[in-house]
């Protein structure tokens, strides 16, 4: 269940760039993944540093999630300039 929304905060962050950027160079698709990749190692870091359990649902787990994601998006962004 966690893995499932890491993957949506992920999308969602993704979907969010696109819409703020659209002009940007870069497809809608490579960034959902992208951010999708971002949220997963932010929220895989979290749990390993705080309960190391998969399973359980943590706060702190969704936000460095999100965190990962956006800073995903921001390397990217950089890495292409």
């Amino acid at each position: 269940m966690t893995l499932i929304l890491w993957i949506a905060i992920g999308i969602a962050a993704g979907w969010l760039k696109r819409m703020m950027f659209p002009g940007r160079p870069g497809g809608f698709v490579p960034t959902l993944v992208l951010a999708v990749i971002g949220a997963l190692i932010g929220g895989y870091i979290a749990t390993y540093f705080t309960t190391g359990d998969l399973a359980a649902l943590h706060p702190a787990g969704f936000a460095v999630a999100l965190l990962g994601a956006v800073l995903m998006l921001l390397v990217a962004a950089k890495l292409r300039i």
